[in-house]
C-alpha cells in the first residue's frame, strides 16, 4: 500500500487505535503485526528473506557479544556481512554485473550474450540491509549490547513507517524506544499532524504533478527545446527532493503519533552554501552511515591529503552505487565525489578554512546557494537518465539545442512558479510545525487529507522505493 493512498490512511488509523487502547507489550505486538501486514501488501514472499536476515543477525550478534575480544568476534562479523551484503549484491546487482560482462565480451568479438534474470528486487532491501550491517558492526565494536529479545529486534526492522524508504535508523537509536513507556503528547501530536499535512502536500500536489512532464522530456530530450529540457532537469531536482522529503515527513509524522522518534533526514539541502554542506543536509541518515561505517574505517582524513581524497571519492562512489544497479548512478556518485575533492583542494590550496555561512554577506550566500544547486542539478541528469545515451541526449539538447519548434506545455511555466511558491512557503515550515492546533483544525486536516488522496493522488510510488 502506498503512503499516498486512502488504503494506508485506513490502515494507519486502525494501527493508531490499537496503539492507544492496548498496554505496552500488546502495543509492541500490534506494531510488529502491522509491519508484517504493511510489507506483505508489497511482496509477501520476501518477508521470508527479511525474517531469515533478522534471525541470522540476531544470533550472530549474540555470539559476538559473548566473546571478549574483537579478534574472536571478527569471524562472526564477517559471516554477518557476507550474508547481508551478499543478499544485496544478488538481488540488486546481478543483472548489472551480467550486462557489464556482456558489454565487455562484445569488445572481444565474443558471441556470448548475458542471460536476462528476472530477479525481483525486495522492497526496502537497501535500507534494511544497512540497518542490519550497522547493528552487527556496533555489536562487534562493543558500542552496543545486542537485544536478548528477538521480538524487539524484529520490531526494530519491521517498524513500518521507515521500512521501505528510511530514514536509515540505527538500532542504538530505536531499540531503547521499544521497551520504554511511550506517549504522544499534545505537542508531539500537533507536530505530527503538521508533518503529515506537509508531506502529503509535497507528494500529491507538487512531486506527482511535476512527474508527467519530466518523464516525457527525459524519455526523448532531443524532441524538446532547450527551455523544456532545462525545466525538466531543474524540475527533476525539485521533484526528487519533494518526493523523498515527503516520504520522510510522513514517516516522521506516523512515528510520532505512535510514540517514536526517527532521526532527521533533511535540513533544507537546497540552501547549502557548499557541496560538503549539501551532503550534511541531504539524506542525512545515509551520509552519516557512509561516514561512520565506510569513510572513517577506511581511514577518513587521518592519512594525509591523498588518502583523504581517495576515501572521499570511494565513499561517494559507494553512495552512488547504493542508489541503483546502473553505471549512471556510479557516474553520479563520481561527479559528486569530484566536486567534493575540488572544493576541499581549493581551500587547501588557498590555505584558508571553509567559510561559515553566518560569516557570509547576503549576496555571497545567494551566489553560493545558486551555484551549489546548479552543480547538484547537473549531476542529477545521470541520476535520472536510465542510460548514458539518454544523459548525452539531454546534455546535447541543453548545450547545443534540441528541437526548434516551440513548446505549449503548461509545465514550462507551472513547474518554475510552483517551485518558487514552495521555496517561499518553506520559510514558514518551522513556524507551522510549532503552531498550536485549534479545535477546528483536526477535522480540517481530516477533510484535507481525504480530498487530497481521494481526488488528487496519482498513486505514483515514491522515487526512493526503487532503491
Amino acid at each position: 500500500m502506498f503512503f499516498n493512498s486512502l488504503t494506508f490512511i485506513y490502515f494507519f488509523i486502525a494501527v493508531l487505535g490499537l496503539n492507544a487502547l492496548l498496554p505496552l507489550r500488546a502495543r509492541n505486538g500490534a506494531l510488529l503485526a502491522a509491519g508484517f501486514v504493511f510489507y506483505a501488501s508489497w511482496s509477501p514472499v520476501y518477508i521470508l528473506l527479511l525474517l531469515f536476515t533478522a534471525v541470522l543477525d540476531y544470533f550472530l550478534a549474540l555470539k559476538m557479544a559473548s566473546l571478549p575480544t574483537k579478534e574472536g568476534r571478527k569471524p562472526w562479523l564477517v559471516a554477518s556481512l557476507v550474508f547481508s551484503i551478499g543478499s544485496l549484491l544478488f538481488f540488486k546487482y546481478t543483472q548489472m554485473a551480467l550486462s557489464t560482462l556482456g558489454w565487455l565480451s562484445s569488445w572481444t568479438a565474443s558471441s556470448w550474450r548475458p542471460p536476462f534474470l528476472d530477479i525481483v528486487l525486495p522492497l526496502g532491501i537497501s535500507f534494511y540491509t544497512f540497518e542490519t550491517i550497522s547493528y552487527g558492526i556496533d555489536v562487534y565494536r562493543g558500542e552496543l549490547k545486542p537485544k536478548k529479545s528477538f521480538f524487539e529486534y524484529l520490531s526494530f526492522l519491521f517498524f513500518f513507517p521507515k521500512l521501505i524508504a528510511g530514514p536509515i535508523v540505527r538500532a542504538s537509536e530505536f531499540l531503547p524506544q521499544i521497551s520504554a513507556p511511550r506517549t504522544c503528547s499534545l505537542v508531539d501530536g500537533q507536530r505530527a499532524l503538521h508533518l503529515l499535512a506537509i508531506g502529503f502536500g509535497k507528494k500529491v500536489l507538487l512531486a506527482d504533478n511535476f512527474a508527467p512532464f519530466i518523464e516525457e522530456v527525459f524519455a526523448n530530450p532531443l524532441a524538446h527545446n532547450r527551455w523544456a529540457c532545462l525545466v525538466a532537469v531543474f524540475g527533476y531536482s525539485m521533484q526528487v527532493y519533494l518526493d523523498f522529503s515527503a516520504y520522510t515527513d510522513i514517516a516522521h509524522g506516523c512515528a510520532r503519533l505512535l510514540g517514536f522518534e526517527l532521526p532527521r533526514n533533511f535540513n533544507k539541502p537546497y540552501l547549502a552554501v557548499s557541496i560538503s554542506d549539501f551532503w550534511r543536509r541531504w539524506h542525512i541518515s545515509l551520509s552519516r552511515w557512509l561516514r561512520d561505517y565506510f569513510y572513517i574505517p577506511m581511514g577518513g582524513s587521518q592519512g594525509g591529503d591523498l588518502v583523504t581524497y581517495r576515501n572521499l571519492f570511494l565513499t561517494m562512489l559507494i553512495g552512488g552505487l547504493w542508489h541503483g544497479a546502473n553505471w549512471t548512478f556510479v557516474v553520479w556518485g563520481a561527479l559528486n565525489g569530484t566536486f567534493l575533492l575540488l572544493e576541499r583542494a581549493w581551500y587547501q590550496f588557498r590555505g584558508v578554512p571553509m567559510k561559515r555561512e553566518q560569516d557570509m554577506l547576503m549576496l555571497e550566500r545567494v551566489v553560493r546557494i545558486a551555484s551549489v544547486f546548479c552543480l547538484i542539478t547537473f549531476t542529477r541528469i545521470f541520476f535520472r537518465s536510465p542510460t548514458f545515451g539518454g544523459a548525452g541526449d539531454m546534455l546535447h539538447a541543453i548545450f547545443l539545442g534540441g528541437a526548434v519548434y516551440g513548446e505549449k506545455e503548461f509545465a514550462l511555466i507551472g513547474i518554475p512558479i510552483a517551485t518558487l511558491i514552495y521555496v517561499y512557503l518553506s520559510r514558514y515550515r518551522e513556524r507551522w510545525l510549532a503552531a498550536d492546533i485549534e479545535g477546528w483544525a483536526i477535522p480540517g486536516y481530516a477533510v484535507y487529507l481525504t480530498v487530497l488522496l481521494a481526488f488528487g493522488a496519482t498513486r505514483a510510488e515514491f522515487i526512493y522505493f526503487q532503491f
